[in-house]
């Protein structure tokens, strides 16, 4: 459809409610998943694979997804998305094992998978080329505050079946706002979109921020409540350094959007990712310092969601508008991937040594990463931007 200014400004600013509920799910999901296994006694490796179970989750499902947000519309999709994942958050609250709990996260995560997919689809339809980047920053940011607050809401909380109950009354509510905007909701239903292969050929650069991002981002969101256990620090203080992340992914996204629309985006991504490695190599020394060691967990958390706002706005240029749910898909595959193998290694890396092996590991998948950023980046001058 065509949009006014006004309507295309109420159109994103529901995208943008819908997504604090979903980071406000998110933010008490992960925590409350991290600490639950490892008050059990659970082995780092168990954490590591039950932050990556969304991941797995969501990539199994991707491949499908535009074509099933394309016959039900992008409410719809939306909405039964956000109440499969209020039900798992209840059904959390009556298990007491690992492979349940594991098993129930994947199912609720699978349905999150159509609001994750057609929220990004929405954004990058809706926006226009000059400001898409500051848009998907906005929209991160939406993501980000909610996540914040996550945290906080569990440290308020005396355990017990509350944190549950949070967690799926914010993902229930997150489908509100796309419900009161419905008629201003982008059509989905276009004939013959691309596969989710050639999306991934005809934006590489954007599809390897995706993949960056993921594994940055799950890897930190995962682990870093047990990477602060490790150094000493208490419940509290592990989930206070949780939201100093979220806070630094939400302050930092407009000033690194604001880049991203004025200069070249692949140089911006490989500078973050050398901010990275250093601030991961300082982070351990950091911890016991007061003041610092947050400060150096806000930049991380800007960070590593730079990579996910210019990635996904280099897919809204590059993709015509019909083909944008594909490309979407095809972006989250990777950035799916990433979220994998991220908690996955660092997990495993944490048996042997839980901080200097997650800071190592981490930092190792960066600089590798990066390295095949600037390779795809030289070898595809027609793509980069």
């Amino acid at each position: 459809m065509t949009y006014t200014p006004r309507e295309r400004a109420l159109s994103l600013g529901a995208v943008i409610a819908a997504t604090f509920g979903v980071g406000l799910a998110f933010g008490i999901g992960y925590p409350l998943t991290s600490l639950t296994l490892d008050a059990w006694g659970e082995p780092k490796w168990v954490i590591g694979l039950a932050g990556a179970v969304p991941a797995i989750a969501v990539l199994m499902m991707l491949p499908f997804l535009p074509v099933v947000a394309g016959r039900v519309g992008a409410v719809p999709a939306i909405a039964w998305g956000c109440l499969i994942a209020a039900g798992g958050f209840v059904a959390l609250g009556f298990v007491s094992s690992a492979p349940a709990w594991i098993a129930i996260r994947f199912a609720m995560s699978a349905g999150m998978a159509l609001p994750w997919l057609v929220g990004e689809t929405w954004i990058n339809t809706v926006s226009t080329d000059g400001a898409r980047a500051r848009v998907i920053a906005l929209y991160a940011i939406g993501f980000f505050s909610g996540f914040a607050l996550g945290p906080q809401i569990m440290t308020l909380m005396d355990g017990g079946l509350m944190p549950f109950l949070a967690g799926a009354t914010a993902s229930a509510l997150a489908g509100v706002p796309i419900l009161m905007a419905r008629r201003l909701a982008p059509d989905l239903s276009h004939d013959a979109p691309i596969g989710v292969g050639q999306a991934l050929r005809l934006a590489p650069i954007g599809m390897i921020g995706g993949f960056i991002g993921g594994f940055a981002e799950i890897s930190y969101l995962s682990l870093l409540p047990n990477v602060a256990l490790a150094s000493g620090g208490s419940d509290a203080e592990a989930l206070s350094l949780l939201t100093m992340l979220a806070i630094g992914g939400g302050v930092l996204q407009l000033p690194i959007g604001w880049l991203a629309d004025k200069f070249d985006k692949t140089a911006i991504s490989l500078l973050l990712a050398a901010a990275f490695v250093l601030a991961s190599l300082v982070l351990p020394a950091a911890l016991g310092s007061g003041v610092i060691g947050p400060l150096i967990v806000f930049l991380i958390g800007g960070i590593v969601l730079g990579f996910y706002t210019i990635g996904l706005s280099i897919i809204g240029e590059r993709i015509p508008a019909k083909d944008i749910a594909a490309a979407n898909a095809a972006f989250l595959i990777m950035y799916q991937s990433g979220a994998i193998l991220g908690p996955l290694a660092t997990g495993a890396a944490m048996t042997l040594e839980p901080v200097t092996g997650f800071i190592l590991t981490v930092s190792a998948l960066m600089i590798v990463a990066a390295l095949g950023l600037w390779i795809i980046a030289r070898g595809s001058s027609g793509v980069a931007p």
